[in-house]
């Protein structure tokens, strides 16, 4: 069963890292998304993703399209 993703709690994992200049975006009780705002966001997505996994969430690099940036999908299993 899948459980509830929370922004609040990610943007805690990921302040509590070290990790600024991103911003999230719940799209629904079990997927958020994280979008990184500087330079080089695949790098930083990828250093997002790996911390995410190591606390149990399921992460997904989600590519550009033309109307979304590159982004991260989060949901917990």
């Amino acid at each position: 069963m899948t459980s509830r993703v929370w922004t609040a709690d990610i943007d805690e994992h990921l302040t509590e890292a070290g990790h600024s200049g991103y911003h999230l975006r719940q799209d629904s009780h079990y997927t958020a998304r994280v979008i990184h705002d500087g330079d080089d966001p695949q790098q930083h997505l990828e250093l997002y993703a790996q911390l995410l996994q190591d606390l149990g969430y399921k992460t997904t690099v989600e590519q550009p399209t033309d109307i979304r940036p590159l982004r991260l999908r989060v949901t917990h299993t």
